[in-house]
């Protein structure tokens, strides 16, 4: 099940950086970006994503998305003949086993399958079995749930295709403090490299260096012989690409234009994120934890996962439609006993006296099991509401939070709320919000526009009344009515 919202968390290079995407139809924004840097040790990463998660706390309907470790990231391309899944999958897998020389079970092999006509090109990546699950020992230690683990190459090249589309050979280049992700890409494939290899190892000039031999080995390595490899572009994220020091040693390197995704085109930065200028700086610095939460929201251009994640929260996304099964098959149950009942009864008269103590025994047996289902029921709905409580408990605070906004830049005049009310008249639906405002009059012809756009942006259907005389003189009522998502 893909879901509406998606937090993708990188800590891929040195340092953690987290992006929380939500989607509604075809349009995608960003809500909010984490960015700290991580200490010198194996586990700073995996320490660090579990005490963010438990301060975000994004719940069971928020996908979470965690780059996978490629240290002995083995990548190809290889092109074969249409045909079904299962036999993809077999020739793959013979091909990585050929050219790798390992056992097929130290290897976990994944690919992803663009499609042709005649012939699918396969991006395939093989991780040693051994680091990934030494690397899910260490998730489950420090409590880290999780939906799916992604490579951040292809989470690179998955934001990079969705913000700057391009079907030319170029190089994406993602320099992180402690590690970087090299891809290649053309029309006819896409090849990743991890290097060990970032910003606090050298001298920008230094590491331009290593990074232009480092890309003149991989295309010499990766690509086909075959292959006439004329990159037009690199493009540049990460922390590499704020230091510009580095930027011109590396364009001076490379001897081709360096670019960077100076800003979201394609997603749209949320309204308090555009009030706080935050947009351009995670454009710039985050682009594997955008792929990450791309492949989330099931809009990654090269989504691929390495394996799956903890199955307790699938099941916890399906537990209202469980709790529902449960009570329709209650229902219908007791529907049956009851007409058990009068069958018995019409029966009496007909059959032998044998016959009919019989069937009253499994009349009682019918109750019996009545009684154990509506038991189940009342568990069931325990379930629903417990798995309803938790949104909705946190839509008044995202309300204030927004409200919190619109407060602080309103000056000297007086704003303030004088009621929040929620009423939910169906048990399947989202309750409806009601906020009443009292504000000076000075803000009645600018206040709407603030407030629609404000609250349109963290709910769904917005509606606003006011201005009109408050109960206290001297001040206007506003009324928003907010459709929760």
């Amino acid at each position: 099940m893909i879901g509406r919202s998606a937090l993708g968390i990188d800590i891929s290079d040195g340092a953690l950086k987290a992006v929380l995407l939500t989607r509604r139809g075809r349009r995608i924004t960003l809500q909010r970006t984490w960015a700290m840097p991580l200490q010198d040790k194996p586990s700073a990463g995996i320490v660090a994503a579990a005490r963010l998660l438990r301060s975000v706390r994004p719940g069971n309907r928020t996908r979470v998305i965690l780059s996978a470790p490629t240290a002995g990231l083995f990548s190809r391309n290889y092109l074969v003949p249409a045909m079904d899944a299962a036999r993809i999958e077999e020739l793959v897998r013979y091909e990585v086993l050929a050219d790798t020389g390992q056992a097929e079970d130290e290897l976990i092999i994944r690919h992803h399958v663009r499609k042709g006509v005649e012939d699918c090109q396969a991006h395939v990546f093989a991780l040693p079995a051994s680091t990934v699950n030494g690397f899910r020992a260490r998730l489950s230690k420090e409590r880290v749930s999780y939906d799916d683990l992604e490579v951040p190459g292809f989470a690179l090249a998955s934001f990079v295709e969705l913000e700057m589309p391009s079907g030319r050979d170029r190089v994406l280049l993602g320099v992180g403090k402690r590690a970087s992700e090299l891809v290649l890409q053309t029309e006819a494939g896409l090849w990743m490299r991890h290097l060990p290899l970032g910003l606090e190892h050298d001298t920008p000039d230094a590491l331009a260096a290593r990074f232009r031999q480092e890309i003149g080995a991989a295309v010499a390595h990766l690509l086909p012989d075959d292959r006439d490899y004329q990159p037009n572009e690199c493009v540049l994220t990460e922390e590499g690409v704020c230091d510009a020091a580095f930027t011109s040693a590396l364009k001076r390197e490379l001897g081709i234009p360096v670019v960077r995704v100076a800003a979201l085109e394609r997603i749209h930065a949320s309204w308090r994120l555009r009030h706080e200028g935050q947009g351009r700086v995670a454009a710039l610095s985050s682009a594997k934890a955008f792929g990450l939460a791309l492949c989330g929201l099931g809009t990654a251009r090269y989504r691929c996962p390495v394996v799956a994640g903890d199955p307790r929260r699938e099941a916890m996304r399906r537990v209202p439609m469980v709790a529902t099964g449960v009570i329709a098959a209650s229902l219908a149950l007791i529907g049956v006993g009851e007409l058990s009942a009068h069958w018995t009864k019409t029966l009496d008269a007909v059959l032998p006296a044998t016959s009919a103590d019989d069937m009253a025994a499994r009349v009682d047996q019918g109750r019996a099991l009545s009684r154990q289902l509506d038991q189940q029921r009342t568990r069931g709905g325990l379930l629903a509401a417990l798995a309803q409580r938790r949104p909705a408990a946190f839509q008044p605070r995202r309300a204030l939070g927004v409200l919190a906004v619109l407060t602080a830049e309103r000056g000297e005049s007086r704003l303030h709320l004088e009621t929040l009310w929620l009423a939910s008249t169906e048990p399947d639906r989202p309750a409806l919000m009601t906020l009443t405002l009292h504000a000076d009059p000075e803000l009645d012809a600018v206040l709407a526009e603030p407030l629609a756009e404000a609250f349109g942006e963290e709910f769904g259907d917005v509606r606003v009344r006011g201005p009109e005389p408050a109960p206290m003189a001297g001040l206007s009522r506003w009324v928003v009515e907010l459709e929760p998502q």
